[in-house]
């Protein structure tokens, strides 16, 4: 009956981490207070933090817990695609996007350097959450494998904010604004919440089964 509790009670660790940041999004949005590089860097954060602890549980629990052969193979796959969205990241969506608007230029070296408020904020939601997942996680070992649902998110976000540069900024010349990149924000919301949701489910059902 303990391991139960304890397998409901990580599930819901990850369902209150994703709500929390949603809510911090909302209120960045509400006060414009964010861009399509701060929701990418926030992205990209929670994928190095998953990654990073799936190291760290590897090293420290691989005596302990039933892993499968690929474990840290994936581990570090990850690492080296996530090293790739990072340079693209900063350089295309923290720069090059914005470079006519020096007010975002400024907001994201902001977010990029941590002082950002609520962007830190969120960061300490996902480092929470994984510092539960890694106390409590019991049995079994949950990788989080190169086509994640969240690595996968940071793939659809990717191209969703490059198409939206192209079409909308060059097409319309709209985006170079706080307001206009505060509206482009909430597809990669939905985008996340839609594919996180799904990771959650796919983790509880793994968990269930040890």
């Amino acid at each position: 009956m303990s391991i139960q509790y304890d397998k409901k009670y990580t599930t819901l660790a990850e369902y209150v981490s994703l709500f929390t940041m949603t809510m911090i999004t909302v209120i960045a949005i509400y006060n414009k207070n964010i861009s399509v590089f701060y929701i990418l860097y926030l992205f990209w954060w929670d994928e190095f933090l998953k990654t990073f602890f799936d190291g760290l549980k590897y090293f420290n629990k691989k005596n302990l817990l039933n892993i499968s052969s690929n474990y840290f193979k994936d581990v570090k796959t990850r690492c080296f695609f996530l090293m790739i969205y990072l340079i693209f990241i900063i350089v295309f969506f923290g720069l090059i996007m914005n470079w006519k608007s020096e007010d975002l230029v400024i907001n994201n070296f902001e977010v990029f350097w941590f002082r950002n408020s609520l962007f830190n904020l969120s960061i300490i939601t996902f480092l929470a959450r994984e510092i539960y997942l890694y106390i409590n996680e019991k049995n079994q070992l949950i990788v989080h494998h190169v086509l994640s649902r969240g690595i996968i998110t940071l793939h659809l976000s990717i191209i969703l904010g490059v198409f939206l540069w192209f079409f909308i900024t060059q097409k319309l010349n709209f985006f170079n604004d706080n307001s206009a990149s505060v509206l482009s924000i909430l597809p990669f919301l939905l985008i996340k919440m839609y594919f996180e949701v799904q990771e959650i489910k796919s983790n509880q059902n793994t968990r269930l089964k040890v």
